[in-house]
């Protein structure tokens, strides 16, 4: 999940945690920039935040433990995220992380990297092609005043929870941002993207006797270099954010393509899907109700965009009350994350691919 400064003012999401100035006044589970592990099956761990669509939103990372060295799939959205993992990694095993593996580019799942290389100088960051040329280029630019952006959130806090409409369970949350924002804004200080060092364009394979791991590209989805992490062993398959639980983040996605990614998922014989961020799948379910979801918003814009209809108009007749209901229910933070970080994004980008025009990396399309 990435989010630019336009989105920022609508929702909140891709916020990291606190720098490591900070690292002492965050460290109770209270305020929201803590992490679990759990075990998943024989040689593989997860470090995850327990509340999905709590602020900060990081990635899962998993860890991979094989014969001479862990594998760990994503670094965790901030220096001092990365760091708290990094202990949590060290909690696990003595083992050295020997491969770092970015799903994708949006920093909510790199930028803790520089933690693994203060740990691990030798460690090896892997990814496709595509998110290396992202997080050298234009698509980082964010994280250069990422911190500047938020100083101003004050306001729009202070606006949400004066509105006597605002439900319950979305000013909960506001109050609770209220409180950890000082230490938000603190965490985007200085920020630094580290590219990977080894590329692939299609697969990759980390060989090991105990715990082999398969890196794919299946095609552009969520982002247009997305890895996909397969332990045949395990029968693991990690999504990145190509499947985000409970609320799917769309940004600059790619609607049909993302589609056909998603039924390359399902024919894997997977007994858990650890999904870029939120609860592990053991079936096959949300894959369905995701492709669904796609297939229907495509459904309705397509013809709309063919016929000449403006997208501001598309938006008006395009029905996601349904959709939202879906996967938000009555739940009113969850209503407006699902507004403004899947369905605004997805019809837009359903527009572009109906005209044929290009998605780019880094834009809010929403």
């Amino acid at each position: 999940m990435r989010m630019t400064v336009k989105s920022i003012s609508a929702a909140l999401f891709s916020i990291v945690a606190t720098s490591f100035v900070c690292h002492a006044a965050f460290a109770k589970p209270s305020d929201g920039f803590f992490y679990e592990t759990r075990h998943i099956t024989d040689h593989v761990d997860l470090i995850y935040r327990p509340d999905p669509v709590r602020v900060p939103a990081e990635g899962n990372v998993t860890v991979v433990d094989q014969q001479d060295g862990l594998v760990v799939v994503d670094a965790g959205g901030s220096p001092a995220g990365g760091e708290r993992i990094v202990q949590n990694i060290k909690k696990l095993s003595r083992k050295p992380v020997h491969f770092l593996i970015y799903t994708h580019y949006h920093g909510d799942h790199n930028l803790g990297a520089g933690a693994f290389l203060k740990a691990w100088p030798n460690v090896t960051i892997v990814s496709t092609e595509k998110t290396r040329e992202n997080m050298a280029g234009a698509p980082m630019d964010y994280i250069k005043t990422y911190d500047k952006a938020y100083e101003g959130y004050a306001d729009v806090i202070k606006d949400r929870l004066a509105k006597p409409d605002t439900p319950e369970t979305e000013r909960v949350r506001w109050v609770q941002l209220r409180e950890d924002l000082p230490l938000i804004v603190k965490a985007y200080h200085n920020l630094v993207a580290h590219p990977a060092r080894v590329t692939f364009s299609d697969r990759i394979s980390l060989y090991d006797p105990v715990a082999p791991v398969e890196v794919m590209f299946l095609g552009r989805a969520n982002t247009d270099g997305d890895a996909v992490i397969w332990l045949p062993k395990q029968r693991v398959l990690a999504s990145g954010d190509i499947v985000v639980h409970p609320i799917p983040y769309a940004s600059a996605s790619f609607p049909g393509e993302w589609i056909g990614v998603l039924k390359k998922l399902e024919g894997f014989d997977l007994a858990y899907l650890i999904p870029g961020h939120g609860e592990v799948q053991t079936d096959r379910q949300y894959l369905d109700k995701l492709i669904g979801t796609l297939a229907d918003i495509r459904a309705q814009v397509t013809p709309l965009a063919q016929k000449g209809m403006s997208l501001a108009d598309v938006r008006k007749q395009v029905n996601g009350r349904d959709i939202l209901q879906n996967y938000a229910g009555d739940n009113g933070w969850n209503r407006l994350w699902m507004r403004n970080v899947f369905l605004n994004a997805i019809i837009g980008n359903a527009y572009k691919e109906a005209k044929g025009e290009p998605i780019v990396q880094g834009h809010d399309d929403g």
